[in-house]
């Protein structure tokens, strides 16, 4: 112990300074924990107080906005600004008043904060991300999914795709059997011309060649300078023999002048007469063997003529045949190609007894009618033979006239039998033909009316007069293309980068029966490749449904027989289009009737391609066996458009009717439910985005370009450094800390960031 004093008693304060070396950074690294906490408590509280501004800055929703469910910012910056600095300074404790000793004081400094504000609602991901998070929680859905789930368990989609399939099939095959009746008509035309002109060749070139026959036979194998050099030898003699005659004449005259006696020369002159009666004699047979001769060489020059001219006639006819015969081939080869795939089709899908109409169709095999035209050219070419054995006879003999009679007699042989036989096969072909054409039209007709009262529906609209009183809301959301106005709609698509804002639904076409019942069918033909995945339209389609008016809004009745109320908080009974925007969503139009009005015919549509399908499943055993399945359709169609106008008189007074008469008599759908099912038929999500935007604009008075649902609020802090501040701002520096010292206040800067 002594010795411990007497060393430090030796060491002259070495010890104390020593002492104070350790002491000074131990106090140096206290004060800069000290400080260092305080900076981390603060850090931590500048986060939560900007934070709690952010949420409290979205938390001024627009009321407008919030009653469709949508949740933004539609106040001017500056005062979410002030909202956003008033609730950051509400929340650090610096601004706190306080009694007790306040181990840090921050507060909020001016510069350095700022409040950012975007995301509209007008940018379509965005509000369909909120549509989605309003929707997914809303029982409605469940309604939708349950007629989904009635189309598909029911079997309805399926059976109106296999309608709309026998539709399309029976369309073309009536085509093709209408294309191959067509030339078989022409073709059956072109034979009945060449039978006809056969029964007229025929007679008259017997008669001919039998004439001929006989000339040949009275001519033998004379020729006409042979006779005609032996008449003038004959008439020579003839002549010789009449100036014989007049010698002997005047020799007689003069012995009776002279009184002698003229007897010898009187028996020389009857000699000589009887000589010259004879010539005269065979000068008149040879006159009419050289008229037989000339008419014989008349004969067979026209027969010649005439038989080459037939033969082109003819010909020409067999060319024309030929043409129609090919033409039919082809449709024929098409219509068996055609009705063997729709028979394949049919027992793969297990076919409703509709299809049996394809079974009655008359059939005509290619063999059949390679016989047919490989007939009628036989026939034709066995005039040919006949044309060619009169164009190369010099001597018509025996021999040729037997050759050319007989050759006659094969090509009107074959002539006739052909014509036989095709007449039978040609009134088989036809027997139905005239009863199904005839009941087609019927169908037409009878339909016909309940089409026409459809197409001149009236839209449930109210009008003051003849003035529409909302044309200028149309204006506002579809603009005015004459004085080059955008429209609220136009605006959203552009904002969205959608250039092609024509988005056309499908057309439906009333005009008759074929294209109504072909439309109606398309329509919704693929309907049950739409019921595989489609949730998201589902939300969609559900918040347009529950939030925007419609026709019967207000008349729809609930079990009780009570008017049923809205109770949506977006009031649709009250909204500036009345009773038509979910019509105006789903078709677009330029004012009320106009989308009412197809609204109303693509429901006659659906209720007519529901009918339809119904009768194809029962259809008239009669018409199955007139081979036009068009007929059955047509039937069909007609039955199914009586039942539509009838579905339809109830809808529109707001009335439920059954989906299906047959299927699905447990699920009624009104007129409200049919709009569901045609807007996840025309599922299009931007053009019906920025329709809902335009709504909504128009009701609430809202841009939703300028809307916001995302919020970037950043402030500056500060506290008081109570040691150090010198040292806290090199340290600073070296990134140690996010510590900006001034004037001895380190400053903290903090960013929140939250969206709805």
């Amino acid at each position: 112990m002594k010795l411990l004093r007497r060393l430090i008693a030796e060491q002259q304060g070495a010890v104390s300074l020593y002492l104070l070396l350790l002491l000074v950074p131990i106090f140096l690294f206290c004060a800069l924990l000290i400080d260092f906490a305080r900076i981390k408590t603060s850090e931590k509280e500048a986060e939560n107080a900007v934070k709690t501004g952010v949420r409290s800055t979205l938390s001024a929703f627009s009321p407008s906005l919030h009653a469709y469910g949508l949740y933004a910012l539609t106040d001017d910056r500056e005062k979410a600004q002030g909202l956003f600095m008033r609730t950051v300074n509400g929340n650090v404790s610096g601004n706190l008043p306080s009694s007790r000793f306040q181990f840090i004081d921050l507060r909020v400094e001016e510069e350095g904060s700022s409040l950012t504000s975007m995301y509209s609602l007008g940018n379509h991901a965005v509000m369909k991300k909120q549509i989605m998070e309003e929707m997914k929680y809303r029982a409605p859905m469940i309604y939708s999914l349950e007629i989904a789930d009635a189309f598909k368990k029911t079997g309805i989609a399926s059976l109106m795709g296999q309608a709309s399939q026998f539709s399309k099939n029976a369309a073309h095959i009536e085509k093709l059997l209408d294309e191959r009746d067509s030339y078989l008509d022409k073709a059956w035309k072109e034979w009945t011309a060449i039978y006809q002109k056969a029964s007229v060749l025929h007679p008259f070139y017997t008669a001919q060649l039998a004439d001929l026959n006989g000339l040949s036979s009275k001519i033998g194998i004379h020729t006409v300078d042979e006779v005609r050099r032996t008449i003038q030898e004959t008439e020579t003699e003839i002549n010789n023999l009449k100036k014989e005659l007049d010698r002997i004449d005047n020799r007689i005259d003069a012995l009776h002048q002279a009184g002698a006696s003229a007897g010898s020369l009187l028996d020389k002159r009857r000699q000589l007469k009887e000589q010259m009666n004879d010539m005269k004699s065979i000068l008149s047979d040879l006159e009419q063997l050289l008229q037989y001769i000339l008419d014989y060489a008349k004969l067979i020059a026209m027969l010649k003529l005439k038989s080459t001219q037939d033969l082109d006639e003819l010909k020409d006819r067999l060319q024309r045949f030929q043409d129609a015969l090919e033409q039919a081939k082809k449709s024929n080869d098409e219509l068996n190609a055609q009705l063997r795939d729709v028979q394949s089709q049919s027992s793969a899908s297990g076919a409703f007894d509709a299809e049996r109409a394809f079974q009655s169709i008359h059939l005509i095999t290619r063999g059949e009618l390679d016989e047919y035209g490989s007939k009628a050219s036989s026939s034709v070419a066995m005039f040919s033979g006949l044309q060619s054995q009169l164009a190369n006879v010099l001597l018509f003999d025996a021999q040729n006239y037997a050759n050319a009679d007989s050759t006659l007699q094969s090509f009107w042989k074959q002539v006739q039998d052909l014509y036989t036989a095709q007449s039978a096969k040609e009134a088989e072909r036809n027997k139905n033909k005239s009863a199904a054409n005839t009941s087609r039209q019927e169908q037409r007709k009878k339909a016909q009316p309940y089409l026409d009262q459809a197409m001149r529906a009236i839209a449930g609209c109210s009008l003051a007069g003849s003035v529409d009183p909302s044309k200028e809301h149309y204006i506002a959301l579809q603009g005015d293309p004459s004085k080059g106005n955008k429209g609220y709609y136009q605006a959203y698509m552009e904002a969205n980068q959608e250039k092609n804002s024509s988005q056309p639904v499908p057309v439906i076409d009333l005009d008759n029966a074929d294209k109504a019942g072909s439309s109606a069918l398309s329509l919704i033909s693929a309907f049950s490749d739409l019921l595989v995945d489609v949730r998201d339209e589902f939300y969609l389609d559900e918040f347009a449904v529950s939030k925007f008016n419609y026709r019967t809004l207000g008349m729809e009745k609930d079990i009780h027989g009570q008017l049923k109320t809205s109770k949506e908080l977006s009031q649709p009974e009250s909204h500036l289009l009345i009773n038509q925007e979910l019509e105006y969503l789903l078709y677009g139009a330029n004012s009320c009737v106009s989308n009412q009005t197809m609204a109303y015919a693509e429901m006659f549509a659906f209720r007519l391609a529901v009918g339809t399908t119904e009768a194809l499943l029962e259809p008239d055993k009669a018409m199955l066996n007139l081979g036009s399945p068009l007929l059955v359709f047509l039937a069909a169609v007609a039955e199914g458009a009586a039942k539509a106008q009838q579905d339809m008189a109830k809808l529109v007074q707001g009335e439920a009717v059954p989906l299906s008469s047959k299927l699905g008599q447990w699920l009624h759908l009104n007129y409200k439910d049919y709009l569901r099912v045609f807007l996840l038929l025309h599922s299009r999500d931007k053009v019906l985005l920025s329709r809902m935007q335009s709504l909504i604009q128009l009701n609430t008075g809202l841009d939703l370009l300028q809307s916001s649902t995302y919020v970037s609020g950043t402030a500056t802090t500060s506290i008081k450094l109570w040691f150090l501040p010198g040292l806290m701002k090199q340290l600073g520096k070296t990134g140690l800390n996010s510590c900006k010292v001034v004037e001895g206040r380190c400053q903290i800067t903090k960013t929140g960031v939250m969206g709805y």
